[in-house]
């Protein structure tokens, strides 16, 4: 886990923390109020709460998303690509990939679902670049090092602005 993602988790824990408190107060107030008006409002405002916290860790799955695109496809955008990725064709293999640029920084399993309801899963290599974005080179079945390439995807580096709702 990266320091910028400790950071946001740990930015997450406080304002959790700060919210918990809130909601305190305003059962305080609703027992001013109304004893039973809390029993409706603090229940209300803990679901947002839990489901705005859900939603942190359901962003790694959501990043790869563009990926699966990539793989229906079948694309390879070479011109999206950094330099070192544009000799990646259709005809390329794994291992020719693995020989020129090296190991991938690691290897994600992927599902793509399909319109009658099967699910294909599949492999993607991912290749980190220093400014946080990554390339993904999906081969096609079995996986396997003489196997060609299927899809790349050029993966963004993240948002400056890492509570943003697209982050």
């Amino acid at each position: 886990m990266t320091a910028s993602r400790i950071s946001q988790r740990a930015v997450g824990i406080g304002m959790l923390l700060i919210t918990v408190a809130f909601y305190w107060l305003i059962a305080k107030a609703c027992d001013l109020a109304s004893p039973r008006l809390k029993w409706f409002v603090i229940p209300a405002m803990l679901a947002m709460a839990l489901l705005v916290f859900a939603r942190s860790f359901t962003r790694d799955v959501k990043k790869y998303i563009d990926a699966t695109h990539a793989y229906a496809h079948r694309d390879i955008d070479t011109a999206a690509l950094p330099t070192t990725f544009r000799f990646i064709t259709h005809d390329t293999t794994l291992q020719q990939v693995i020989d020129q640029l090296g190991p991938a920084s690691r290897v994600v399993d992927l599902a793509l679902r399909h319109r009658d309801g099967d699910t294909e899963h599949f492999k993607g290599h991912e290749y980190d670049l220093p400014y946080g974005a990554a390339v993904v080179v999906m081969p096609q079945r079995p996986f396997e090092p003489e196997d060609k390439i299927r899809a790349v995807y050029m993966r963004k580096a993240p948002a400056d602005d890492w509570l943003s709702v697209e982050s």
